[in-house]
């Protein structure tokens, strides 16, 4: 080919074709949120049908049935604490797939309520609770402040470990998407490992809650929307406007037209859903997650529930867990039964 011509003549057609995959994006998702509305109207009214096709969505093991026996647990015990026993656990999720996490026993009595801690992006169950050196970070001690409550502490390890610091690396990308190919997603695997420790647990106790930040508090949301044993929840730094933050392991093929954050808040109903976020966050923006948050008090305000199972908490602070305790004080209140 002998014909030449600078880079700058088919520059306006790659914008255009740009622009116009970005315009039918929006157009797309205008009409979705329209349709999800319309099919979240009965969310209150039928949420097992809802809490049903939510688990299609993320695909297997949540679509799996029946009951599920009680998984074989392994554990070390790395010493004790006050009135704490610490232990590195294994649990077998799946065949050929076992969950590690660090168990915090309360001692003195076997019957306490369990709390799930979960940490997020490039964290570990060791970093949330002060292995190294003391220092948890932007966690601001999310496993420290739960301990004097006397709940037992259960903090899975995901596949979202610092490989720099760890030296196992991984591609959570490539993993989300060989398991979308295969019916599943690393949110449903992931998901289904938390509630098969919550199997282990009801050994010990019937009363669970759970915390967790930014991945953290992705997984804490999706969790409470599947598995009703929870009984109260904070997620933080995580609850916004998913069309604004389209990460491809939050992504799955028509969820816009059936469940964002607000409509997944709402599977947790009449349980307490906690959302909080930094009026100063560096990752999401303030204004996301108030007009979720907005949403959610609309499918009440439409259904005439009550509105007081569900909190949105905006707070001086960054992409970091809230340092207050009011929202741990009350879950813990509420895994315990009281009003």
């Amino acid at each position: 080919m002998q014909f030449r011509e600078d880079t700058e003549k088919s520059r306006s057609t790659k914008t255009a074709y740009r622009d116009g995959l970005e315009n039918l994006i929006r157009a797309r998702e205008a009409e979705f949120a329209g349709k999800r509305k319309e099919f979240c109207r009965d969310i209150f009214e039928n949420g097992e049908a809802h809490r049903r096709k939510f688990c299609e969505m993320l695909g297997w093991p949540l679509t799996e049935t029946g009951k599920r026996d009680v998984p074989a647990v392994s554990s070390e015990v790395l010493g004790t604490e006050g009135d704490y026993e610490i232990s590195r656990m294994q649990v077998e999720v799946l065949e050929g797939l076992t969950l590690t996490g660090l168990f915090f026993r309360y001692m003195p009595e076997k019957e306490q309520p369990l709390v799930i801690a979960q940490h997020g992006g490039s964290g570990t169950p060791e970093l949330i609770s002060g292995f190294y050196d003391g220092q948890t970070h932007n966690y601001n001690d999310m496993v420290e402040r739960l301990l004097p409550h006397k709940v037992h502490v259960f903090a899975p390890q995901l596949l979202l470990w610092n490989m720099e610091n760890y030296g196992e690396p991984y591609d959570r990308k490539a993993v989300d998407a060989r398991l979308k190919r295969v019916g599943s997603s690393v949110t449903a695997v992931e998901v289904y490992a938390i509630m098969r420790v919550l199997d282990w647990a009801e050994t010990i106790t019937d009363r669970f809650g759970m915390i967790g930040l930014s991945y953290g508090g992705f997984y804490t949301l999706f969790t409470a929307a599947v598995d009703t044993r929870i009984r109260s929840a904070v997620s933080c730094s995580f609850f916004s406007r998913r069309s604004e933050y389209p990460w491809t392991d939050w992504t799955w093929t028509g969820a816009a037209g059936l469940y964002d954050d607000a409509e997944i808040a709402c599977l947790a109903y009449p349980r307490r859903m906690c959302v909080q976020m930094g009026d100063h966050d560096n990752l999401f923006a303030i204004g996301h997650t108030e007009s979720e948050a907005g949403r959610v008090r609309e499918y009440c305000r439409d259904a005439g529930v009550d509105d007081g199972w569900f909190d949105c908490m905006v707070f001086d602070g960054t992409h970091e867990l809230y340092r207050g305790d009011e929202a741990i004080e009350r879950m813990v209140g509420d895994v315990r039964g009281k009003k």
